[in-house]
């Protein structure tokens, strides 16, 4: 299938799941419309990353790259408005993950993936599972490189210390 052919699958399949993924966080018509249209754009840029048209995957991915687009959009209006931005914390501390996740099965990975706040599942299943790489990322939730590998590190860090106490119990 041409990339065309899978875009025109994807508009048709997912347009309206998309537009109440935007509407339920820009409470406007015009400005989801809008942040569906900005998210089909980024989706076009990487078709090629896509699969199967019809999979829960793709489903998670156009809805992760619709809200991240909104989320951003609500971002600038708040930076915009003088409203202070959390400051990035650069620390990491990737032996600890390491020797935990390695001790664990896949299944309480994923379960403990789900508990994840929703920024940071983001950004490690764009880099996990779809195998993005770190730049690539960043460009689909619409941030930093800088902000995208600070995330990701406390990302790695939140999950290693939710699977801690289960890794004692093995």
């Amino acid at each position: 299938m041409d990339n065309q052919a899978k875009f025109e699958q994807l508009y048709g399949k997912y347009r309206i799941f998309m537009y109440r993924v935007a509407y339920g966080l820009m409470k406007n018509r015009q400005d989801a419309e809008d942040a569906v249209q900005d998210a089909f754009v980024r989706i076009y840029d990487h078709i090629d990353d896509i699969g199967e048209v019809d999979s829960p995957r793709t489903r998670s991915f156009v809805m992760v790259v619709t809200r991240n687009i909104c989320l951003n959009e609500l971002r600038s209006r708040r930076h915009d408005s003088g409203e202070d931005l959390d400051e990035l914390d650069a620390a990491s501390d990737d032996s600890v993950e390491d020797t935990v996740l390695s001790a664990l099965g896949v299944e309480e990975i994923k379960k403990a993936l789900c508990e994840l706040p929703v920024n940071y599942r983001d950004i490690l299943y764009l880099t996990v599972f779809r195998e993005y790489d770190l730049r690539g990322a960043a460009e689909l939730l619409g941030i930093t490189y800088e902000n995208a590998k600070h995330r990701l590190l406390r990302a790695r860090r939140k999950l290693a210390e939710m699977l801690d106490g289960r890794a004692v119990n093995l």
